[in-house]
């Protein structure tokens, strides 16, 4: 259902704001990935105007549910940095008075898109972690997956991108790709780390209903990297990564010491963000809200001032404890017991005993007196772990 604003704003009179957390969402690329199922559209000046102008006008009705100084920002897509130099500039300046030198403020981008007015903007705005869409180095994977840039940009991109000041960098990347191999994942995972970034994230290729990519698996034009051969991959990123020092402290996730993802780890401990832009997700007081992905009729309401579109749900009780579950299980340390047991009154193991259970006996949970994880190996088919859990709710 459709939530008021002024559900929102009853809601936040409930409890002092404590939402440390903001999310960005800018639905603009230069071209869709074959594999992207984000919403986003391609982009043109008067739209990219006018979806600024949006933002900032929603960004200035949920300052009431931030807690200033932000603990982190996070400007995602689509393709940020896809926009004009000029335009970035003004939506980043929107959120300057929110942050401190203290905020982990990152910005999503494509190295296809960095040039140097856009490394200064990045810079001069105050961001100081650059997530960077590598996703592979090799030129026949990228053009599988749809990608606008050249393993070299990958490379002008960082070094322009230090150069303006920003070193903290964070790398993703994608294995399961069609026609990618063992070797030539271990390859990028090489050549990422030469790159000397902070942080490295590994995805599993998704083949999500309706983009290109999924139309060509359903028609045979492209294969589907086997289960064995994907967890070997995983495996690889984990064992390369940590010989160069990096902690695996979720499931697709590496960091060098104190450069885990702030923004990221708030949604895993299912605590409360704000979601800004069309597709935007929040979670205040209880409340799961979601802006409607439609940037037209985003723009309609926004810019003159009426409630943006949204659905909403309210998450309590088993569904609550479940959401929490299966959201911190993804992380290596797992579900801290006395934490999940001040918020839910109720020890996570008593919660879904069943479940519990079952993968204890086969190895695949562990339990300390302080938390309750996945073992190493049980990570990597997570997924149905999580899914008997959100069952047993």
């Amino acid at each position: 259902m459709m939530c008021p604003q002024a559900c929102k704003k009853n809601c936040s009179q409930l409890s002092p704001p404590t939402t440390g957390a903001l999310y960005l969402h800018v639905p603009l690329c230069r071209r869709k990935c074959t594999y992207c199922d984000f919403y986003s559209i391609p982009i043109c000046p008067e739209t990219a105007r006018d979806f600024v102008t949006a933002a900032i006008a929603e960004l200035d009705a949920a300052r009431g549910d931030l807690t200033v100084p932000l603990r982190s920002v996070f400007v995602g897509g689509g393709t940020p940095t896809a926009m004009d130099a000029k335009l970035l500039e003004i939506l980043l300046r929107a959120v300057g008075p929110l942050v401190d030198k203290r905020t982990e403020f990152t910005v999503e981008a494509n190295p296809g898109t960095i040039d140097p007015a856009i490394a200064g903007v990045l810079a001069s705005a105050g961001v100081n972690r650059l997530s960077l869409g590598v996703q592979s180095l090799d030129v026949d994977e990228l053009r599988t997956l749809g990608r606008i840039h050249t393993p070299d940009e990958v490379r002008r991109a960082t070094d322009l991108l230090r150069s303006s000041g920003i070193s903290n960098l964070s790398v993703d990347l994608i294995y399961g790709i069609p026609g990618q191999t063992p070797d030539s994942w271990r390859q990028t995972l090489r050549g990422a780390l030469e790159l000397a970034p902070q942080h490295v994230s590994c995805y599993a290729l998704s083949f999500e209903g309706g983009t290109p990519l999924s139309d060509d698996l359903l028609s045979g034009r492209v294969a589907e990297m086997s289960d064995s051969l994907q967890k070997g991959c995983w495996l690889d990123a984990r064992r390369i990564l940590a010989s160069a020092g990096f902690e695996h402290y979720e499931i697709s996730n590496f960091a060098l010491a104190e450069s885990r993802c702030d923004h990221n780890i708030t949604y895993w401990k299912n605590e409360p963000y704000v979601g800004i832009g069309p597709g935007a997700a929040s979670y205040v007081n209880g409340y799961r809200t979601k802006n409607r992905p439609d940037l037209p009729a985003y723009i309609a309401a926004a810019l003159v001032g009426k409630p943006v579109p949204c659905d909403s749900e309210r998450l309590t009780g088993r569904k609550a404890m479940a959401e929490t579950l299966m959201l911190a299980l993804r992380m290596t340390q797992g579900v801290a017991i006395e934490s999940f047991k001040r918020r839910f009154n109720v020890d996570p193991l008593l919660a879904f005993p069943r479940t519990f259970a079952r993968y204890a006996e086969l190895g695949a949970i562990e339990v300390s007196d302080s938390h309750v994880r996945l073992s190493p190996d049980a990570l990597f088919v997570s997924d149905t772990i999580l899914a008997d859990i959100l069952a047993e709710a």
